[in-house]
């Protein structure tokens, strides 16, 4: 065997480096399960013109675990380019076939791969590359935050401005939330003023984690809101918010927390709001209402779930505008 633990697998030729166990007798490959993926070191599968070995020498568990790396290593690809990839080689499976072992698996959706992905990465078992880092943060946005971790509520707070226009009118949305827990905080206004968060910080935010015992350790400026006229409102609310003790930090990232809160959940508040005919003038109290549902799905003194989906939030009937509007 090579030191780099080389396998020739039916004109694929797949490098593992790591946990491999020594080849079998029958001159099968032998691996362990975990072999893809030890120490933080990752499966590289290279393309090469190598004498094909007949499909019968592949056992179920060892066709599981060469899915499981092609799957891992490439993401964005679907079935079909799967498929072909391993017909190419001599790997014979129909597309049924292909649904069945990947079922077996348990990465029969994309979701499931993004899930195993993060289990992963969180686990310390692998590097992620950038092809897999893009995949899961297009379908799990909140995972871009990765690298901002708070140990505490109230410890990291971001804020951002977004604008949109719903009801045939332009809002202003301040959107505040604690990057520890995901408790989320907004004022719906016609003005972009940066004062209107400042506000909201102060006789909302900091009084609400004050009687639960905590004091805001420090506030991150989003990027979208530090662009062209915002530079003018940050220096309006930045000594404000610094002489009430709380550090103000510009990372210069988009946050994931927002982009998941405005996919998932603004725009579904909006579009019942528009089924719902609701007056412009009760938008503020309707929504306040839906924040208190949405905030009950995130427990103050828990750390958020990166690897949460809002697929479970959303079945459980918690964000039901109607029910705030009666």
């Amino acid at each position: 065997m090579s030191d780099d633990s080389t396998f020739v697998l039916t004109g694929l030729q797949l490098m593992i480096m790591g946990d491999v166990e020594a080849d079998p007798p029958d001159g099968s490959i032998g691996f362990t399960r975990n072999s893809y993926w030890v120490e933080k070191k990752q499966a590289t599968i290279v393309s090469e013109t190598i004498p094909p070995v007949t499909s019968n020498k592949f056992a179920d568990e060892k066709r599981k675990n060469l899915l499981m790396a092609i799957c891992l290593k490439y993401p964005f690809w679907n079935d079909f380019r799967i498929l072909n990839f391993l017909n190419k080689r001599s790997i014979s499976m129909t597309m049924k076939e292909l649904g069945d072992l990947r079922r077996e698996c348990g990465i029969e959706s994309k979701e499931e791969v993004c899930l195993e992905l993060m289990r992963l990465y969180f686990n310390n078992e692998i590097e992620l590359d950038k092809t897999q880092v893009q995949f899961i943060e297009r379908l799990n946005p909140a995972f871009r935050d990765r690298n901002f971790l708070a140990n505490r509520p109230g410890e990291l707070l971001v804020y951002e401005c977004v604008f949109f226009r719903r009801l045939n009118k332009m809002f202003y949305l301040h959107l505040v939330f604690d990057l520890f827990n995901g408790y989320a905080f907004g004022k719906i206004s016609r003005r972009c003023s940066g004062e209107i968060g400042l506000k909201l910080l102060q006789e909302k935010i900091v009084p609400f984690y004050r009687s639960r015992g905590y004091e805001i350790h420090g506030i991150l400026h989003s990027v979208k809101s530090t662009r062209d006229h915002w530079e003018a409102e940050e220096a309006k609310i930045k000594d404000s918010i610094v002489a009430m003790g709380i550090e103000w930090l510009e990372p210069k990232h988009e946050f994931g927390i927002i982009q998941c809160f405005q996919r998932d959940f603004l725009d579904h508040f909006f579009s019942n709001a528009e089924a719902l005919d609701v007056p412009v003038l009760i938008i503020q109290p309707a929504f306040d209402r839906w924040m208190i549902k949405y905030n009950a799905s995130c427990p103050f003194h828990q750390r958020r779930d990166l690897l949460g989906y809002t697929d479970e939030l959303e079945s459980t009937g918690r964000i039901s505008l109607e029910a705030k509007c009666n």
